[in-house]
Protein backbone atom coordinates (compact mmCIF):
# COMPACT_ATOMS: atom_id res chain seq x y z
CA UNK A 1 0.00 0.00 0.00
CA UNK A 2 1.23 3.60 -0.46
CA UNK A 3 1.91 5.15 2.89
CA UNK A 4 -0.26 8.79 2.91
CA UNK A 5 -0.70 11.06 5.00
CA UNK A 6 1.84 10.90 7.07
CA UNK A 7 2.45 13.77 10.22
CA UNK A 8 5.86 15.17 10.49
CA UNK A 9 4.87 15.20 14.25
CA UNK A 10 3.56 11.69 14.19
CA UNK A 11 4.39 9.41 16.83
CA UNK A 12 7.35 6.85 15.13
CA UNK A 13 7.35 3.98 17.52
CA UNK A 14 9.49 0.88 18.62
CA UNK A 15 12.65 1.81 16.76
CA UNK A 16 15.63 0.32 17.07
CA UNK A 17 19.37 0.61 16.17
CA UNK A 18 21.38 4.16 15.52
CA UNK A 19 21.95 6.37 12.73
CA UNK A 20 25.42 7.92 12.54
CA UNK A 21 25.41 10.94 15.12
CA UNK A 22 28.25 13.36 15.10
CA UNK A 23 29.56 15.70 17.81
CA UNK A 24 30.77 18.79 16.43
CA UNK A 25 31.49 22.59 15.90
CA UNK A 26 31.62 25.06 12.78
CA UNK A 27 32.70 24.07 9.24
CA UNK A 28 33.90 24.88 6.23
CA UNK A 29 37.57 25.50 5.08
CA UNK A 30 38.27 28.31 2.46
CA UNK A 31 41.20 28.61 2.05
CA UNK A 32 42.86 31.91 1.72
CA UNK A 33 39.58 33.32 0.46
CA UNK A 34 38.96 36.89 2.08
CA UNK A 35 35.55 37.36 4.05
CA UNK A 36 32.52 38.81 2.72
CA UNK A 37 32.78 37.81 -0.64
CA UNK A 38 35.71 39.78 -1.31
CA UNK A 39 38.18 37.63 -3.15
CA UNK A 40 37.32 34.38 -4.78
CA UNK A 41 39.35 31.42 -2.91
CA UNK A 42 42.21 29.41 -5.10
CA UNK A 43 40.76 26.47 -4.64
CA UNK A 44 37.67 24.31 -2.81
CA UNK A 45 37.18 20.57 -2.21
CA UNK A 46 34.35 19.25 -2.88
CA UNK A 47 32.56 16.02 -0.72
CA UNK A 48 30.78 13.58 -2.90
CA UNK A 49 29.99 9.52 -3.42
CA UNK A 50 30.49 7.98 -6.52
CA UNK A 51 27.00 6.80 -6.55
CA UNK A 52 23.64 7.16 -9.14
CA UNK A 53 22.04 9.91 -7.58
CA UNK A 54 24.90 12.34 -7.78
CA UNK A 55 24.36 12.08 -11.42
CA UNK A 56 24.56 15.93 -11.78
CA UNK A 57 28.38 15.60 -10.11
CA UNK A 58 29.07 13.48 -12.62
CA UNK A 59 27.55 15.35 -15.76
CA UNK A 60 29.30 18.88 -13.90
CA UNK A 61 33.04 17.01 -14.24
CA UNK A 62 32.68 15.35 -17.15
CA UNK A 63 31.29 19.04 -19.26
CA UNK A 64 33.92 20.62 -17.27
CA UNK A 65 31.63 23.37 -16.13
CA UNK A 66 33.61 23.15 -12.48
CA UNK A 67 36.13 25.08 -14.93
CA UNK A 68 33.52 28.03 -15.07
CA UNK A 69 33.75 28.88 -11.40
CA UNK A 70 37.58 30.09 -11.02
CA UNK A 71 38.66 28.30 -8.50
CA UNK A 72 40.20 24.63 -8.82
CA UNK A 73 37.74 22.12 -7.14
CA UNK A 74 39.18 19.32 -5.54
CA UNK A 75 37.18 16.30 -5.28
CA UNK A 76 37.65 13.73 -2.33
CA UNK A 77 35.17 10.65 -2.51
CA UNK A 78 34.13 8.54 0.04
CA UNK A 79 31.80 5.52 0.46
CA UNK A 80 29.01 6.41 2.25
CA UNK A 81 27.45 9.40 3.41
CA UNK A 82 29.05 9.27 7.01
CA UNK A 83 32.37 9.56 6.27
CA UNK A 84 31.69 12.14 4.22
CA UNK A 85 30.23 14.16 7.19
CA UNK A 86 33.07 13.15 9.25
CA UNK A 87 35.56 15.17 6.52
CA UNK A 88 32.61 18.12 6.89
CA UNK A 89 33.44 17.99 10.65
CA UNK A 90 37.19 17.97 10.10
CA UNK A 91 36.80 21.16 8.06
CA UNK A 92 37.97 19.21 4.78
CA UNK A 93 35.53 20.29 2.29
CA UNK A 94 34.00 23.33 1.21
CA UNK A 95 30.56 21.60 0.09
CA UNK A 96 29.11 18.36 -0.86
CA UNK A 97 27.53 16.00 -2.94
CA UNK A 98 25.62 13.75 0.16
CA UNK A 99 22.36 11.71 0.93
CA UNK A 100 19.82 13.58 2.88
CA UNK A 101 20.14 11.50 5.87
CA UNK A 102 23.51 12.20 6.46
CA UNK A 103 23.05 15.62 5.75
CA UNK A 104 20.37 16.64 8.22
CA UNK A 105 22.45 14.55 10.96
CA UNK A 106 25.69 17.08 10.20
CA UNK A 107 23.18 20.10 10.62
CA UNK A 108 21.56 18.98 13.58
CA UNK A 109 25.03 18.39 14.96
CA UNK A 110 26.50 21.57 14.69
CA UNK A 111 27.95 21.24 10.97
CA UNK A 112 27.39 24.75 9.83
CA UNK A 113 26.05 24.22 6.51
CA UNK A 114 23.12 24.65 4.05
CA UNK A 115 20.67 22.48 1.61
CA UNK A 116 20.70 24.64 -1.35
CA UNK A 117 19.56 22.25 -4.42
CA UNK A 118 17.73 18.77 -4.63
CA UNK A 119 19.83 15.85 -6.60
CA UNK A 120 16.74 13.21 -6.84
CA UNK A 121 13.32 12.07 -5.54
CA UNK A 122 12.22 8.93 -4.53
CA UNK A 123 15.72 7.17 -5.37
CA UNK A 124 15.29 3.84 -2.82
CA UNK A 125 14.30 0.70 -4.06
CA UNK A 126 14.02 -2.66 -1.90
CA UNK A 127 14.97 -5.49 -3.57
CA UNK A 128 14.90 -9.38 -2.29
CA UNK A 129 15.17 -13.10 -3.11
CA UNK A 130 12.71 -15.13 -4.48
CA UNK A 131 12.17 -16.85 -1.00
CA UNK A 132 11.29 -13.60 0.80
CA UNK A 133 9.60 -12.20 -2.05
CA UNK A 134 7.32 -14.65 -2.26
CA UNK A 135 6.66 -14.07 1.52
CA UNK A 136 5.78 -10.69 1.21
CA UNK A 137 3.87 -11.48 -1.78
CA UNK A 138 1.49 -13.90 0.34
CA UNK A 139 1.75 -12.28 3.65
CA UNK A 140 2.89 -8.46 3.10
CA UNK A 141 3.96 -6.75 6.61
CA UNK A 142 3.19 -10.59 8.21
CA UNK A 143 6.05 -11.79 5.92
CA UNK A 144 8.49 -11.43 8.81
CA UNK A 145 6.96 -13.19 11.08
CA UNK A 146 6.15 -16.19 8.96
CA UNK A 147 9.65 -16.10 7.24
CA UNK A 148 11.13 -16.10 10.72
CA UNK A 149 8.79 -19.10 12.22
CA UNK A 150 9.55 -20.99 8.81
CA UNK A 151 13.21 -20.33 8.26
CA UNK A 152 14.08 -20.51 11.60
CA UNK A 153 16.10 -16.52 11.32
CA UNK A 154 15.02 -13.28 10.83
CA UNK A 155 15.21 -11.88 7.70
CA UNK A 156 18.58 -10.76 6.46
CA UNK A 157 18.02 -7.08 4.39
CA UNK A 158 21.48 -5.42 3.10
CA UNK A 159 22.06 -1.76 2.96
CA UNK A 160 24.56 0.82 2.58
CA UNK A 161 25.91 1.80 6.20
CA UNK A 162 24.51 2.56 9.17
CA UNK A 163 23.06 6.34 8.86
CA UNK A 164 23.29 6.69 5.22
CA UNK A 165 20.04 7.49 3.12
CA UNK A 166 18.99 3.85 2.19
CA UNK A 167 19.70 2.39 5.59
CA UNK A 168 17.55 5.19 7.56
CA UNK A 169 14.89 4.58 4.64
CA UNK A 170 14.80 0.80 5.61
CA UNK A 171 14.34 1.79 9.49
CA UNK A 172 11.79 4.14 8.70
CA UNK A 173 9.86 1.65 6.55
CA UNK A 174 10.00 -1.30 9.15
CA UNK A 175 8.70 0.75 11.91
CA UNK A 176 6.80 3.57 10.75
CA UNK A 177 5.28 2.67 7.37
CA UNK A 178 4.71 -1.15 8.52
CA UNK A 179 4.68 -0.61 12.06
CA UNK A 180 6.72 -3.23 13.48
CA UNK A 181 9.08 -3.58 15.59
CA UNK A 182 13.13 -2.86 14.04
CA UNK A 183 13.74 -6.92 15.66
CA UNK A 184 11.85 -8.25 13.09
CA UNK A 185 15.05 -8.04 10.57
CA UNK A 186 18.69 -8.54 10.68
CA UNK A 187 20.51 -5.40 9.46
CA UNK A 188 23.88 -5.40 7.64
CA UNK A 189 25.60 -2.21 6.36
CA UNK A 190 27.92 -2.22 4.30
CA UNK A 191 30.19 -0.21 0.90
CA UNK A 192 27.97 -0.14 -2.28
CA UNK A 193 30.64 -2.03 -4.12
CA UNK A 194 30.12 -5.16 -1.42
CA UNK A 195 26.18 -4.48 -0.71
CA UNK A 196 25.82 -5.14 -4.72
CA UNK A 197 28.05 -8.76 -4.30
CA UNK A 198 25.90 -9.91 -1.03
CA UNK A 199 23.00 -9.38 -2.89
CA UNK A 200 23.71 -11.01 -6.02
CA UNK A 201 25.12 -14.15 -4.46
CA UNK A 202 22.17 -15.00 -2.28
CA UNK A 203 24.15 -13.68 0.90
CA UNK A 204 20.89 -11.50 2.18
CA UNK A 205 17.32 -12.06 1.87
CA UNK A 206 16.32 -8.14 0.77
CA UNK A 207 18.17 -5.23 0.92
CA UNK A 208 17.14 -0.97 0.75
CA UNK A 209 19.77 0.23 -2.45
CA UNK A 210 19.81 2.91 -4.58
CA UNK A 211 20.39 2.98 -8.26
CA UNK A 212 21.65 1.20 -10.28
CA UNK A 213 21.96 -1.73 -7.96
CA UNK A 214 18.28 -2.94 -8.14
CA UNK A 215 18.87 -2.31 -12.07
CA UNK A 216 21.82 -4.60 -12.24
CA UNK A 217 20.47 -7.46 -9.84
CA UNK A 218 17.28 -7.33 -12.26
CA UNK A 219 19.81 -7.91 -14.94
CA UNK A 220 22.36 -10.29 -13.44
CA UNK A 221 20.73 -14.35 -14.38
CA UNK A 222 22.88 -16.00 -11.94
CA UNK A 223 21.12 -13.61 -9.01
CA UNK A 224 17.05 -14.26 -8.39
CA UNK A 225 17.24 -10.60 -6.56
CA UNK A 226 14.63 -8.35 -7.83
CA UNK A 227 12.94 -4.61 -6.73
CA UNK A 228 9.60 -5.13 -4.67
CA UNK A 229 8.66 -1.93 -3.51
CA UNK A 230 9.95 1.94 -4.85
CA UNK A 231 10.14 4.77 -2.62
CA UNK A 232 7.03 6.02 -4.35
CA UNK A 233 5.46 3.76 -2.74
CA UNK A 234 6.22 3.75 0.91
CA UNK A 235 7.30 7.84 1.35
CA UNK A 236 5.85 9.68 -1.78
CA UNK A 237 8.48 12.47 -2.30
CA UNK A 238 10.96 10.73 -0.16
CA UNK A 239 14.58 13.33 -1.09
CA UNK A 240 17.53 11.70 -1.74
CA UNK A 241 21.07 13.60 -2.46
CA UNK A 242 21.05 17.35 -2.16
CA UNK A 243 23.80 19.62 -3.19
CA UNK A 244 25.06 21.07 0.40
CA UNK A 245 27.96 23.78 0.89
CA UNK A 246 28.95 25.17 3.99
CA UNK A 247 27.62 28.32 5.78
CA UNK A 248 31.18 29.75 5.58
CA UNK A 249 31.16 29.25 2.16
CA UNK A 250 27.83 30.59 1.35
CA UNK A 251 28.63 33.57 3.34
CA UNK A 252 31.80 34.78 2.33
CA UNK A 253 30.94 33.82 -1.19
CA UNK A 254 27.88 33.83 -2.07
CA UNK A 255 28.08 34.68 -6.18
CA UNK A 256 30.03 31.33 -6.16
CA UNK A 257 27.25 29.56 -4.39
CA UNK A 258 25.05 30.37 -6.84
CA UNK A 259 27.29 29.77 -9.81
CA UNK A 260 27.67 26.23 -7.96
CA UNK A 261 23.13 26.35 -8.23
CA UNK A 262 23.37 27.80 -11.31
CA UNK A 263 25.46 24.87 -13.12
CA UNK A 264 23.65 22.00 -11.18
CA UNK A 265 20.09 22.86 -12.58
CA UNK A 266 21.95 23.45 -16.15
CA UNK A 267 22.81 19.54 -15.15
CA UNK A 268 19.62 18.63 -14.36
CA UNK A 269 18.22 19.75 -17.45
CA UNK A 270 20.77 18.13 -19.24
CA UNK A 271 20.14 14.73 -17.27
CA UNK A 272 16.38 14.90 -18.48
CA UNK A 273 16.97 15.87 -21.75
CA UNK A 274 20.24 13.45 -22.81
CA UNK A 275 19.64 11.10 -20.03
CA UNK A 276 21.71 8.24 -22.23
CA UNK A 277 24.52 10.84 -22.81
CA UNK A 278 24.56 11.59 -19.14
CA UNK A 279 24.54 7.84 -17.95
CA UNK A 280 27.64 7.69 -19.95
CA UNK A 281 29.40 10.55 -18.36
CA UNK A 282 28.20 8.52 -14.91
CA UNK A 283 30.05 5.46 -16.42
CA UNK A 284 33.23 7.56 -17.05
CA UNK A 285 33.40 8.69 -13.90
CA UNK A 286 32.27 5.89 -11.90
CA UNK A 287 34.17 3.44 -14.36
CA UNK A 288 32.77 1.20 -16.57
CA UNK A 289 34.16 -1.86 -15.05
CA UNK A 290 31.93 -1.58 -11.61
CA UNK A 291 29.06 0.87 -14.07
CA UNK A 292 28.92 -0.30 -17.51
CA UNK A 293 27.05 2.18 -19.98
CA UNK A 294 24.23 -1.14 -20.55
CA UNK A 295 23.00 -0.96 -16.72
CA UNK A 296 23.49 2.90 -16.19
CA UNK A 297 21.04 3.47 -19.47
CA UNK A 298 18.58 0.68 -18.48
CA UNK A 299 19.16 2.20 -14.35
CA UNK A 300 18.30 6.12 -15.60
CA UNK A 301 15.08 5.05 -16.99
CA UNK A 302 13.83 3.24 -13.29
CA UNK A 303 11.27 4.93 -10.94
CA UNK A 304 13.79 5.77 -8.28
CA UNK A 305 15.60 7.70 -11.14
CA UNK A 306 13.97 11.11 -10.56
CA UNK A 307 16.08 13.96 -11.39
CA UNK A 308 15.57 17.64 -10.05
CA UNK A 309 17.03 21.00 -8.77
CA UNK A 310 14.38 22.41 -6.88
CA UNK A 311 14.82 22.43 -2.98
CA UNK A 312 11.34 23.30 -2.14
CA UNK A 313 9.95 20.04 -3.40
CA UNK A 314 11.73 17.86 -0.15
CA UNK A 315 11.44 20.18 2.18
CA UNK A 316 8.57 18.19 4.29
CA UNK A 317 9.88 14.93 4.15
CA UNK A 318 13.33 16.12 5.04
CA UNK A 319 12.04 17.29 8.17
CA UNK A 320 10.21 13.81 8.36
CA UNK A 321 13.73 12.40 8.44
CA UNK A 322 15.35 14.71 11.27
CA UNK A 323 12.14 13.72 13.53
CA UNK A 324 13.10 10.00 12.40
CA UNK A 325 16.75 10.59 13.59
CA UNK A 326 15.69 12.00 16.72
CA UNK A 327 13.48 8.90 17.24
CA UNK A 328 16.58 6.62 16.78
CA UNK A 329 18.61 8.83 19.14
CA UNK A 330 21.48 10.03 16.56
CA UNK A 331 20.39 13.57 17.07
CA UNK A 332 18.53 15.56 19.69
CA UNK A 333 17.66 19.08 17.68
CA UNK A 334 14.47 19.91 16.47
CA UNK A 335 15.09 21.29 12.79
CA UNK A 336 13.28 23.92 10.97
CA UNK A 337 12.91 24.46 7.37
CA UNK A 338 14.77 27.79 7.92
CA UNK A 339 17.76 25.61 9.56
CA UNK A 340 18.45 23.06 7.02
CA UNK A 341 17.18 25.13 3.65
CA UNK A 342 18.52 28.37 1.76
CA UNK A 343 16.16 28.33 -1.05
CA UNK A 344 17.53 31.82 -1.81
CA UNK A 345 19.87 30.60 -4.81
CA UNK A 346 17.71 28.30 -6.06
CA UNK A 347 15.17 30.92 -6.51
CA UNK A 348 17.58 33.44 -8.39
CA UNK A 349 18.96 31.10 -11.11
CA UNK A 350 15.89 29.17 -11.57
CA UNK A 351 12.95 30.02 -13.19
CA UNK A 352 10.00 28.37 -11.16
CA UNK A 353 10.19 24.99 -13.34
Amino acid sequence: MHSNGLSRRSLLKRTGGAAAGLSVGTTGCLGESGAGGSSAPDSLTLGTLDVFPMMQYFVIEQQGWYDELGPDIEVKSFGGGPPLVQAYASGDIDFAYVGISPGTVAIANGIASKVVAANVLEPNVMVGGATFRSYWADHGPDAFRRFREAEGRKPRFATLPAGSTPDVFLRYWITETLGLDLDVIEIVGQSPSALRSTLSSGQADAGSVIEPIPTALEADPDSDMDPFRYAGEIMPGQPGAVLQPSQALIDEQPDLVRRLVEIHVRATEFIQRNRAQAVGMASEVIGSDILSTEVAERAIESPASNFVSDPHRIVDKTLVYNDFHQQLDSVDTDLTADDVFDHSFYDEVSDGG
